[in-house]
């Protein structure tokens, strides 16, 4: 690995920046949950590449597959002239049997949490929360349905 020259420190500063701010003003893709604006994986990784192209790429490595659990660990690497350079990281790992999502998809749920973890560790989130949509609504109770209000679903969690 490599690490950034001041100018490629510069210009990463820049267009993350630019990522950050289109994600606030984004129209779509944000939902708000019990007061708390979330921002689904899906825009946190369409506004990284409208900003930064192929230049950043996304490994994702299962840690654990078992008939149990699942471990995925995400990486997102700017490539540069001199290399590729790890910004950051994330791990999502989810009990088979936590709920419909997981019984069914669990792999991929746990690759789309640990990139939009990864995301967050660059800062890419929507109001300052780390977790994004897809975990939070992985986490609530099933039997109750999403809402959408102002034109954005609203996940209401009864308190039992």
């Amino acid at each position: 690995m490599t690490n950034l020259n001041y100018k490629d420190q510069s210009d990463f500063n820049y267009l993350l920046g630019q990522v950050r701010e289109s994600i606030t003003k984004a129209e779509k893709g944000i939902v708000n949950i019990k007061g708390n604006d979330y921002s689904t994986v899906g825009l946190r990784l369409n506004k990284l590449r409208e900003h930064f192209g192929v230049s950043i790429s996304i490994i994702s490595k299962i840690i654990e597959n078992t008939n149990e659990k699942v471990c995925v660990e995400s990486q997102i690497f700017l490539l540069t002239e001199n290399g590729r350079v790890l910004l950051s990281n994330g791990f999502a790992e989810k009990k088979r049997s936590l709920n419909l999502i997981t019984r069914t998809a669990c792999l991929e749920f746990c690759q789309t949490t640990a990139i939009g973890r990864a995301c967050a560790g660059l800062g890419i989130i929507g109001d300052h929360n780390i977790a994004s949509v897809e975990e939070i609504r992985g986490a609530k109770d099933e039997s109750v349905p999403d809402k959408i209000v102002n034109n954005k679903p609203k996940v209401e969690v009864l308190k039992k």
